[in-house]
């Protein structure tokens, strides 16, 4: 660059940090899962599944990466591609309800039908949907740009989308992931410039949905769940057993923390490496490792905003919002539960909690998000360039 076309590279500040997360994500998970991999009866006994899983698809990735960080984003609006992922993100939501897709144990039970096992391999393909919908929004949305006040050629087609994804995961007994789609749905609209008066009735419909799912549960879990948030000091070996050692984990990691795979109190936290595995980082890093990671997924959130609301292309605006949106809503969401914020969810931590599918789609996200800073910069130094 020259002296008059300086431009401050959010694209390789943004890679750094991506890397940076997806490191110590990779090494909180080993701490974390190390004596749970041990007592499993699989060939990676020695404490490295299930962090194996995720190294492998960051070793996929050193491919993958790269090439949707440099694809031409124009390569996202054509509608025979928006086709093809959006009816093969449906089929593949529908493969965990047939019973040669699960896996050899699988005890309707006590097991979800969210992921599909083919020759010993997972993968959860409702994780799918945080990329296909953002992709989908981002063509829809700046196609009827025009007539974004009509509810037809507005909201309509985001909502029907919205609500067939919402109910193969509802199907799949997945009812945080619902929450997290349709969050996003709602978040993508309103940057859009969606008609507010959309919004309420979306609204209601959300709402009367989500009530008569909770009330019609045969089971009672849901209800239950709400009923019991708050309440884990009156049954603390009971309901209360994940939340209340969830913090104490955080508590005993006071300032400086106990050090990386020296905690004690995650291995009494169940799960500690899937859904609650910030319990495990709080309490081996403690305060100060905590603020640095606030300090870098902010970065992540900031930088991507920025670009996004920078940016003049409305299909690469949209879809640096909706690709950003879903990670930060996921972090806010999964750490407000492990602090017994909100009720326990099944939703993942971005970057660290164990899940090859959940690590594939976050990355593959970011490299999107790489990919529109990139071309951002390139942009606005064209126009530098052809002003002077």
């Amino acid at each position: 660059m020259t002296e008059d076309n300086k431009s401050v590279r959010y694209d390789i500040f943004l890679i750094a940090i991506i890397v940076f997360l997806t490191f110590l994500g990779l090494v909180t998970l080993y701490s974390a899962s190390y004596l749970f991999a041990s007592n499993q009866p699989t060939r990676f006994a020695s404490g490295f599944e299930p962090v194996v899983k995720n190294i492998f698809i960051c070793i996929a990735m050193l491919v993958v990466f790269p090439f949707l960080a440099m694809i031409k984003l124009d390569f996202f609006i054509k509608w025979k591609l928006i086709i093809v992922l959006l009816v093969g993100t449906v089929v593949l939501n529908i493969f965990p309800f047939f019973p040669v897709f699960r896996k050899e144990n699988f005890n309707p039970q006590t097991d979800a039908m969210r992921w599909i096992y083919i020759y010993g391999i997972s993968f959860q393909p409702s994780e799918l949907i945080k990329f296909v919908l953002p992709v989908y929004s981002a063509y829809i949305l700046t196609k009827n740009k025009d007539r974004l006040d009509t509810f037809v050629r507005g909201p309509l087609p985001l909502a029907i989308w919205t609500a067939i994804f919402c109910i193969l995961v509802l199907f799949q007994n997945n009812f945080s992931e619902a929450v997290l789609i349709v969050l996003t749905s709602f978040t993508i609209c309103f940057l859009a410039g969606i008609g507010l008066q959309w919004f309420v009735v979306g609204f209601i419909a959300v709402v009367s949905a989500g009530v008569l799912l909770i009330v019609s549960d045969s089971t009672g879990y849901r209800l239950q769940r709400l009923i019991n948030f708050g309440q884990h000091e009156a049954d603390p070996t009971g309901m209360g057993f994940q939340i209340t050692n969830s913090l104490e984990a955080i508590r005993a990691g006071g300032f400086w923390g106990k050090g990386i795979g020296q905690g004690s109190m995650k291995i009494s936290v169940p799960e500690v490496h899937g859904d609650f595995i910030f319990a495990s980082y709080a309490e081996e890093s403690g305060f100060l490792g905590v603020l640095l990671y606030f300090i870098i997924i902010g970065a992540f959130t900031a930088i991507c905003y920025y670009v996004a609301w920078k940016n003049k292309n409305m299909h690469h605006r949209l879809l640096a919002l909706g690709l950003v949106t879903p990670i930060i809503i996921q972090t806010i969401m999964n750490i407000a539960v492990v602090t017994n914020i909100i009720p326990t969810t099944g939703v993942t931590l971005p970057f660290f909690s164990a899940g090859g599918s959940s690590l594939l789609i976050t990355l593959a996200s970011s490299a999107l998000l790489v990919n529109i800073t990139r071309r951002h910069i390139l942009s606005n130094n064209t126009e530098r360039n052809y002003d002077g």
